[in-house]
């Protein structure tokens, strides 16, 4: 609560969307009132940040905010009572640098639609899409200060200080998103052992997104698997082909070389990056051509990492190579499975990347494969797509990425969308003997599956089968028994929490 300045005290934020505009609900304390904001000497600040590419080098940054702020919406100048015409200026950041801030880096785009209750305590707006490039999701933040009262006269929302951010993602909708804590520490060795992979899952167990079986080019462009795990200072990536074929294959195989590159997302943003002309909803920021990398005959164990140069979402692969940075990989003895080490700080990413692996032989561009694969729900007017997400924090996970409209209007929208959201916490206790609970969070009632897998991706038991489970805090128990009630060996399983709209993984010990 913000006690000295209770006009200023933020209490909720609401937000949801259609197809025009993006809808924002902000309420202060109840006993709070916009008018007062002009009880003092000086003009009040009311505003409302987005982060929309998630790359933390770019936008509007303080230095001491973990986000970097692209585009801002101006509440306070006609909060004033003697204004007669209600509206927000929204505002782009055109800043070149890293923190700090300058007269004339906020570049005035238009005025936003708005409108406060007759309490005067809340209000709500509208943001035009077509002015700001949203991509697949943008991370919001508020700000009030009162009377230019730097820190007992400021409130954030969410606060400055937390481990958590909100975001809004235009299939799923608003979450807590934990951005700062203890992050994932898997070392990997790159040396093509694979034996120092045993822990780490398939990104998807469940292959929604992945598998669709023989390639009619050949097992060689038949991408079986993707595991994707981190530490510190890299990012690694495990690719196992068809394990009848070889990389070796793909050359000799063949007329023409192959093409076997990983994609890397991350800027959310939909206006940078490679999107071959927008059919492709991940429009990347940087690539890694492992295509002559896995020619027998070569014999680096480095290969470039490119990044994306033009400054369109274009059609074309305008890539060029970092200056002196490279990714590490290495085969195994069977020439199918490949791994590889990218170092984080080259590739400017934050809390998230979205990799996606691209192959085809022979230049037979009818036989292409992506994982994850949009194909399942196929290239049709659905326009929902899948994605591979990697977060530092939670792990891999699959997303659908689609415009999921909520019909609405800035002068009707009901206050049904306070941003809260699907949460994972570890289950307890862990490392466990006998039983277990997994606690998970659910922002709205829906039907869930709750399976467990072996470190080889079979699932040795399923404990929730598509259960409608309410809204709120949800825990199920495993007692360490397989599917048939026999007792399972000691050693690392995976349970997955899946819905209509999430899915994700999380590590488990049993210790008998």
């Amino acid at each position: 609560d913000q006690t000295d300045y209770p006009d200023f005290d933020l209490k909720d934020i609401y937000i949801t969307h259609d197809t025009s505009n993006v809808y924002v609900r902000i309420d202060i304390n109840d006993a709070g009132s916009f008018d007062n904001f002009f009880n003092y000497t000086n003009p009040p600040v009311f505003e409302f940040y987005m982060d929309t590419e998630i790359g933390d080098t770019t936008g509007f940054d303080w230095g001491w905010w973990n986000l970097a702020f692209n585009y801002y919406v101006d509440l306070a100048p006609t909060l004033n009572p003697d204004s007669t015409e209600k509206k927000g200026y929204l505002y782009k950041y055109n800043g070149g640098r890293m923190p700090t801030w300058a007269e004339g880096e906020f570049q005035l785009l238009t005025e936003v639609p708005m409108a406060i209750n007759d309490d005067r305590n809340a209000l709500e707006f509208a943001i035009p899409r077509e002015s700001v490039p949203f991509g697949t999701e943008f991370r919001p933040w508020v700000y009030s200060v009162a009377d230019w009262a730097w820190g007992v006269g400021e409130d954030h929302l969410p606060g400055a200080v937390d481990d958590y951010m909100l975001k809004y993602d235009f299939w799923y909708g608003g979450s807590v998103y934990q951005h700062n804590g203890p992050q994932i520490n898997t070392p990997i060795v790159i040396d093509g052992d694979m034996l120092d992979w045993v822990d780490v899952p398939n990104a998807d167990v469940d292959e929604i997104a992945e598998e669709l079986g023989d390639m009619a080019t050949g097992p060689e462009f038949d991408v079986q698997d993707i595991f994707v795990t981190s530490d510190t200072s890299y990012l690694y990536m495990r690719i196992d082909i068809n394990p009848a074929a070889t990389f070796a294959g793909m050359y000799s195989n063949y007329t023409s070389p192959p093409a076997f590159q990983i994609f890397l997302e991350v800027n959310w943003g939909d206006t940078t990056g490679l999107g071959y002309g927008g059919f492709w909803r991940l429009p990347v920021d940087y690539m890694i051509d492992l295509s002559a990398a896995l020619h027998p005959d070569s014999t680096s164990n480095l290969t470039p990492i490119y990044v994306y140069v033009a400054d369109y979402n274009g059609a074309y692969e305008e890539f060029a190579p970092l200056d002196s940075a490279f990714a590490m990989f290495a085969k195994n003895d069977d020439d199918n499975a490949v791994e590889i080490a990218i170092p984080r700080a080259d590739i400017n990413v934050d809390t998230d990347v979205r990799p996606w692996v691209y192959v085809v032989g022979d230049d037979n561009w009818d036989n292409e494969e992506y994982v994850p694969n949009s194909i399942v729900e196929g290239w049709d007017d659905s326009g929902v797509y899948y994605a591979l997400n990697y977060n530092f924090i939670n792990g891999a996970s699959v997303h659908k990425i689609a415009d999921k409209a909520m019909p609405t209007g800035v002068e009707t929208r009901e206050p049904h969308n306070l941003v809260k959201g699907f949460s994972l916490v570890s289950n307890y206790p862990n490392p466990f003997n006998p039983s277990t609970t997994i606690t998970f969070t659910l922002s709205q009632p829906e039907n869930v599956t709750v399976a467990v897998y072996n470190t080889l991706g079979q699932r040795i038991v399923t404990l929730v089968d598509q259960q409608r489970m309410d809204k709120g805090q949800n825990e199920i128990q495993w007692n360490g028994m397989n599917e048939r009630g026999e007792a399972v060996s000691s050693g690392v399983y995976f349970y997955r929490i899946s819905s209509e709209n999430y899915s994700v993984a999380k590590k488990m010990v049993l210790m008998q």
